[in-house]
């Protein structure tokens, strides 16, 4: 499958203009997004995030290291005209209404249509702004602005939409168009990578993922694969003896004792040890329950320890 966007070794630091000051933003990065794939990047606060997203956008240049985006190096004015973008701090001018800045916008990708009121309108609709074509920016709520920065990415008819904070500033009505939104690009074959700190979310839409911590890669692949590496099963018992109860611990299992009976949790791969083990220890088992990881689950093993 062709890659919308690879990274290889990409390294950025920043230096001081006058001073001995460095910081290592990035340091080795690599990773690849297919075409068609909706991948979510993630990481802490101060991971690498921007500066990664401004490489991919050609607002940056790596120190080493090589990025491509759409078979272009970034900032090529040919990738460029297939991208939209969504930063996560942005500003339209306050005193135009959400049509006249869509057909700005429309007017700076050099999109030719037909009928550009009709793609206008249609836009505003699919970002639940219809009916609010007169009213000015000014007037418009934190959500309202969010779904019009959504409109005026899709405005060029983008192959690789890249999104910083989507539903950011939306309520759960608005976070849920969102998701679909993002659902609905994936199934006409566009590409989607964003950035967001909301991982329920990220795990019902997204194909791939990339996690960063202190500019280092730390995970990044496909999302159902590493969820699969991460499962434990339970398996529930009648009854537990401390002596089967410390042996069971000693070979890592975590016990949970309910009033429904009695949690042993194992790896996947140790469930018929410890089946055999609680059955030569006089347990009856009550049953047996695969379990995955969510991807918050996987996140704050990764990165969570430090914090």
């Amino acid at each position: 499958m062709t890659a919308a966007i690879e990274f290889a070794g990409v390294t950025k630091v920043y230096k001081r203009l006058f001073g001995e000051e460095r910081i290592e933003a990035l340091n080795d990065v690599s990773f690849t997004v297919s075409a068609g794939e909706v991948c979510g990047f993630l990481g802490p606060n101060g991971a690498g995030k921007t500066t990664s997203i401004g490489i991919l956008m050609g607002f940056l240049f790596p120190n080493s290291g090589q990025a491509r985006v759409l078979d272009y190096p970034p900032g090529d004015i040919r990738a460029k005209a297939q991208i939209g973008f969504l930063p996560e701090n942005f500003a339209f001018y306050r005193f135009l209404t959400g049509p006249k800045v869509l057909a700005l916008h429309l007017a700076l990708s050099g999109r030719r249509v037909p009928d550009p009121f009709g793609l206008i309108a249609g836009l505003l609709a699919q970002v639940n702004l219809a009916g609010y074509e007169s009213l000015r920016i000014a007037r418009y709520s934190r959500g309202m602005v969010q779904r019009l920065g959504i409109a005026q990415a899709l405005i060029g008819d983008p192959q690789l939409l890249v999104f910083d904070e989507p539903t950011s500033g939306l309520d759960p009505a608005g976070r849920k168009e969102v998701l679909g939104l993002v659902h609905s690009l994936k199934q006409a074959g566009k590409t989607v990578f964003l950035s967001s700190h909301i991982l329920p979310e990220v795990e019902q839409i997204c194909d791939r993922v990339v996690i960063i911590d202190k500019g280092r890669l730390v995970r990044a692949g496909r999302l159902d694969e590493i969820l699969r590496a991460g499962l434990r099963v339970e398996i529930v018992v009648d009854q537990l003896s401390e002596d089967a109860e410390r042996a069971a611990r000693g070979r890592g299992a975590e016990i949970e004792r309910g009033a429904h009976g009695i949690r042993v949790l194992v790896e996947a791969g140790q469930k018929r040890e410890a089946i055999e083990t609680l059955w030569a220890a006089g347990c009856d088992v009550v049953r047996v329950n695969p379990l995955k990881d969510t991807l918050e689950d996987v996140f704050l093993n990764l990165v969570g320890g430090a914090r």
